[in-house]
């Protein structure tokens, strides 16, 4: 079939304006080669043509970005049944490869689960398809890559993708908040405790990537008897911080599986 558009979005939030702007900041496509389906006809963006129609997107191009809330996409659901599309690629949490290949007059599906890191190009995404062709998953993988790292995962697993790399952007920010917050009582001013706690978690999590030590020996390295560390350290332990952050990841894998029933 000969699609007038390569790539074609259905919604156009903030994850969508990433896929975007790594899709054109690389080279991938250019701006004539997109559509855009929004309910506000009036929105654009980075000279990509926008209609309010879905079925413009569904009938014209060969990939089609399911860039909307779960719950819009069940609302919409009936646009999809006359779906054109070669391959459907889902952003959306909950919904299962099987439930968009249905809906999507059984095209091909490739699910991806990103996170927000990739509206600054740090992101990572975990994908994994349905019944895709080589050919699919390639160019697919292509533009995420643009993004973030990529990363495949059988789907019975994103319920954990999503309660470690998904909503892991917020621990991760409610930790730095934290040892801001400390440098603070120390005495330290705003910018210099945000300074040095970033710089700090940044250079940390470089170490782990390019160490070959697991990271409980890194811990150690830090630490030495009698010393500073070892007091932080040991007060985390004693008050289970390590069992609170994974008993709140466990949580956020359970309530995932919840909203896939709904």
């Amino acid at each position: 079939m000969n699609y007038k558009y390569k790539v074609g979005f259905v919604g156009c939030g903030n994850m969508a304006k990433a896929i975007i702007n790594g899709i054109l900041d690389s080279g991938i496509l250019k701006a004539d080669a997109m559509l855009v389906s929004t309910p506000s006809i009036s929105e654009s963006y980075r000279e990509i043509a926008f209609t309010n129609n879905n079925s413009d997107v569904l009938s014209s191009c060969e990939y089609v970005v399911l860039a909307v809330k779960p719950q819009i996409f069940k609302a919409i659901a009936g646009d999809f049944k006359a779906n054109k599309c070669k391959c459907a690629i889902s952003i959306m949490a909950g919904i299962s490869s099987d439930a968009i290949y249905e809906i999507c007059n059984r095209c091909e599906v490739i699910r991806i689960m990103p996170n927000t890191p990739c509206s600054i190009g740090e992101g990572v995404s975990a994908i994994t398809s349905k019944n895709a062709c080589q050919e699919s998953k390639s160019f697919v993988e292509s533009i995420f890559k643009t993004i973030s790292k990529t990363v495949y995962v059988d789907e019975k697993y994103f319920d954990a993708v999503t309660s470690v790399s998904g909503s892991g952007p917020a621990y991760v920010y409610y930790f730095i908040k934290a040892m801001i917050d400390g440098g603070l009582k120390g005495g330290l001013s705003y910018e210099q405790s945000k300074e040095l706690t970033l710089s700090t978690v940044i250079g940390a999590a470089k170490m782990v990537a390019a160490s070959d030590e697991d990271i409980q020996s890194l811990i150690q390295k830090v630490c030495s008897k009698g010393g500073t560390t070892i007091q932080a350290i040991d007060s985390f332990s004693a008050d289970g911080v390590d069992k609170s952050i994974i008993q709140g990841i466990d949580k956020c894998r359970k309530r995932s599986e919840e909203l896939s029933k709904q």
